[in-house]
């Protein structure tokens, strides 16, 4: 897969930054005078302008390679948004994009941290941890940070994972912004980011966000991510998996509830 690279910093870019979303609508003019609007989604186009300056380099020869590897326009390559949330649907945990574990029970418009409804319930009636995720089609090797906000009613541990690791925190009835920032030495062209809950808990989350700017942390903004020469992949909300075997060593307090809440 060829894909824009990061700078040394694990940033996509610079600031500052300018985007622009650009739409068609296609007009019929009728004999009587009528007008037929019809809007023409094949036409719509994304644009970036990103500027850099004092570039090491490493980060120039990498760029010159894609470049080169691209031959200027004519070839795809895949470019991960710098000012968006990586995550598809967050709000809408129902789509086909989630991947839940088929002991999870998902509820949705719980209050939120921000006044709103914002929130969703996840009910884990097993035994055994469940997990909530979500895979996006980009490089692994890239550095992300997966963030959401979590509280319970009483004190317990929830998983943040980002591809094969596991971060573990202790969250209680306070909302607590959560993080699991990094990168990783893999040649996939995918990667997962989730929440795990143990069994006999219930969650409720707002929607994750996973950016790969671990240095520009913009809440509000969502989409994503843009392979240039027809191919799209929409932004998504990634949830993560537990590795094999992490289950056989994660605790559990019964009847505890747990809330995730992520901005934006």
């Amino acid at each position: 897969m060829l894909y824009f690279p990061q700078l040394s910093s694990g940033a996509a870019g610079q600031f500052p930054i300018q985007k622009k979303r650009t739409a068609r609508t296609l007009v019929n003019q009728s004999v009587q005078d009528y007008e037929i609007k019809l809007a023409d989604p094949g036409a719509a186009t994304t644009e970036w302008q990103i500027s850099f300056a004092e570039l090491n380099d490493q980060e120039l020869a990498a760029l010159e390679t894609l470049f080169a590897a691209t031959e200027g326009r004519l070839t795809s390559f895949t470019f991960v948004d710098p000012t968006d949330n990586l995550l598809a649907w967050s709000q809408e945990q129902n789509q086909a994009v989630w991947q839940a574990d088929p002991l999870l029970t998902l509820t949705a418009n719980i209050a939120d941290p921000m006044g709103g409804t914002g929130a969703f319930q996840v009910t884990n009636a097993g035994l055994a941890t469940q997990i909530l995720q979500q895979s996006i089609a980009a490089p692994a090797s890239l550095e992300y940070c997966l963030s959401v906000y979590a509280r319970s009613n009483q004190s317990m541990q929830v998983w943040l994972m980002r591809g094969p690791e596991t971060n573990a925190s202790t969250i209680s009835p306070e909302w607590t912004r959560l993080t699991s920032a990094g990168q990783q030495s893999s040649g996939n062209d995918s990667i997962s980011f989730g929440v795990a809950a143990a069994g006999l808990t219930t969650a409720f989350f707002i929607p994750p966000e996973v950016r790969s700017n671990p240095s520009l942390f913009i809440d509000g903004v969502h989409k994503a991510f843009l392979v240039l020469g027809g191919f799209t992949v929409i932004s998504t909300v990634v949830f993560w998996r537990l590795r094999q075997g992490d289950g056989d060593t994660i605790g559990h307090d019964v009847d505890s509830s747990a809330y995730v809440w992520t901005s934006g």
